[in-house]
């Protein structure tokens, strides 16, 4: 039994260990691109950073609302003064508000992550003699003759 857990551990050790080798070392699909493709992509990016942000407040929003309309639909506790019909509407309120709230998260955290990754990419079009630039591993310091 001893061997079999670390038989385990070791193939999740391993497993893990590349996976966090291949996000250091991945290839950038964005390196191929002149500078202004490069500044459109990243104008698109920070739209789509900015749409999520707002989607994510309005998810939000919608959650706190539904919430309250909720909490207040069942505010007396005896059968007699209980509303369906509020306790329903702030309930619908809050399961729809997982759609912008989802959306928004995932649109937030995407348009940041290339956003980044088209920073980095522009870094390469700096005039300076001494700049990042990405290299075939990773980033690093390149000397321009």
């Amino acid at each position: 039994m001893k061997y079999l857990y670390t038989l385990l551990a070791f193939i999740f050790l391993s497993g893990a260990t590349l996976k966090s080798q291949d996000y250091t070392f991945r290839y950038n699909p964005y390196s191929g691109m002149n500078k202004a493709q490069l500044e459109l992509a990243l104008e698109q990016s920070q739209r789509m950073e900015r749409s999520g942000k707002i989607w994510t407040a309005v998810g939000t929003g919608m959650m706190v609302g539904g919430a309250v309309i909720t909490f207040s639909g069942i505010s007396n506790i005896t059968f007699e003064d209980f509303n369906y019909g509020r306790f329903l509407t702030g309930l619908g309120i809050m399961c729809f508000s997982a759609f912008p709230l989802g959306y928004g998260l995932v649109a937030w955290i995407a348009g940041t992550h290339k956003a980044d990754m088209l920073e980095i990419e522009l870094l390469a079009f700096n005039t300076g003699t001494l700049n990042f630039k990405p290299t075939e591993y990773g980033i690093g310091l390149v000397l321009a003759f």
